[in-house]
């Protein structure tokens, strides 16, 4: 969920296979946008049967495509040398992750995790446990560096099998629960990411006859897993379909027309780790106020979404003013350093 450096704009539709910034961007907004809009009906202080039922055909594609497409970008990332490679990581994820911990846990909980369960607040990692997740995953993907000049067909492949390995392990493992439950779930996503990198280019180009029945059978699982948690997440099946709704949504995004809403939320995805990080405290803190007015329960989840939203958008704006919420201070000199004496 780290920055992603701009390219420059076309006027028309997003060619496939074209750069990433015409398709990844986006679909980084729109999934961090769609955790904004979970967690202002969740968390809230409201709820409601639509809003809840709309979250429930989302959970199958929401995280497991975040985590996929910071996968995309590991082949990237493994290509800098080692000690670059987790300086980044450093600089860019734990760092705004030890931030937002503080700050949530002082200025929200009143108290760094609250009394009594400090360190289950910082084991777990609260809302913020994606980070943790994603931190794990770089950690061990760190494994695999020395093995992608040698052999860059087999690691992809590789990768194919951690996520094979992930999924097994959560469904018939005693991992499910807390930040390795998380990590082995989603996490395996992220490996998937980082072996489909590859055949991205191709798939978007794919025609849409193929792709017509794929996006009818996502659409019908979805829908029936509002009642079925086993084909939300957990299961083989679950794992299937988060699959399947994720091969659609690429090959929709690349077609995308790149109209103002499109652009907006491209922007929105080059800084999805600001309303990663940001949202839940202004929920949370939005909730105590709003929770005054005694508004109908679904005026008050439409409110708190748009606050939520809102909040953080503007948080984005304000990005270039207080970089140091997002990235460690000065990280540029370091790496210059680390390159200097590789």
């Amino acid at each position: 969920m780290t920055r992603i450096s701009a390219q420059p704009r076309s006027a028309g539709p997003s060619a496939p296979g074209s750069s990433r910034m015409q398709w990844m961007d986006f679909l980084r907004g729109i999934a961090v946008l769609l955790v904004v809009v979970l967690h202002a009906a969740s968390h809230g202080g409201a709820d409601t049967q639509t809003w809840s039922e709309i979250n429930r055909h989302l959970t199958p594609f929401r995280m497991p495509l975040l985590m996929f497409l910071s996968g995309m970008l590991l082949h990237r990332s493994l290509a800098k040398p080692l000690p670059l490679y987790l300086w980044g990581k450093a600089a860019a994820i734990v760092w705004p992750l030890l931030v937002w911990m503080c700050l949530y846990g002082f200025f929200v909980r009143n108290g760094l995790g609250g009394p009594g369960n400090g360190i289950d607040y910082w084991l777990g990692g609260d809302y913020l446990w994606f980070l943790m997740s994603l931190t794990l995953c770089y950690l061990f993907a760190a494994v695999f560096k020395p093995l992608l000049s040698r052999f860059p067909t087999g690691n992809g492949w590789a990768f194919l099998a951690v996520f094979v390995v992930m999924i097994t392990t959560y469904v018939w493992g005693d991992v499910a629960g807390g930040i390795i439950g998380s990590t082995f779930w989603y996490g395996s996503f992220f490996f998937l990411g980082a072996w489909a990198v590859r055949f991205a280019p191709r798939w978007v180009k794919a025609h849409w006859v193929l792709i017509l029945p794929l996006a009818g059978a996502a659409a019908y699982f979805a829908h029936i897993g509002v009642h079925n948690h086993a084909l939300r997440v957990g299961t083989f099946e679950a794992a299937g379909i988060s699959v399947l709704g994720i091969a659609v949504i690429l090959w929709l995004a690349a077609r995308l027309p790149r109209v103002a809403p499109v652009r907006f939320i491209e922007w929105v995805g080059r800084s999805s780790i600001v309303v990663y990080v940001a949202h839940f405290p202004i929920i949370i803190l939005a909730r105590g106020v709003l929770e005054q007015w005694g508004l109908e329960a679904g005026l008050h989840v439409l409110v708190m979404t748009l606050i939520g939203i809102g909040g953080s958008v503007l948080l984005v704006w304000l990005r270039p003013w207080s970089t140091w919420l997002y990235v460690l201070p000065g990280h540029q000199k370091v790496a210059a350093r680390l390159l200097q004496h590789r």
